[in-house]
């Protein structure tokens, strides 16, 4: 799952920047998976269901 892995490179670098890029995704999507990580905790990244 990208989520996962977008909070697991964080977590080793601590950079969004570098993640993003390095995913090919938003800034701004890694930024929220990053902190919806921080404040719900894992939870939040499992959620399958696309609004």
């Amino acid at each position: 799952m990208l989520r996962l892995l977008a909070v697991s490179l964080f977590l080793e670098c601590q950079n969004l920047t570098q993640v993003a890029s390095q995913l090919k995704v938003a800034r701004r999507s890694v930024n929220t998976w990053v902190s919806d990580y921080l404040s719900k905790g894992l939870v939040s990244l499992l959620n399958l269901k696309k609004t």
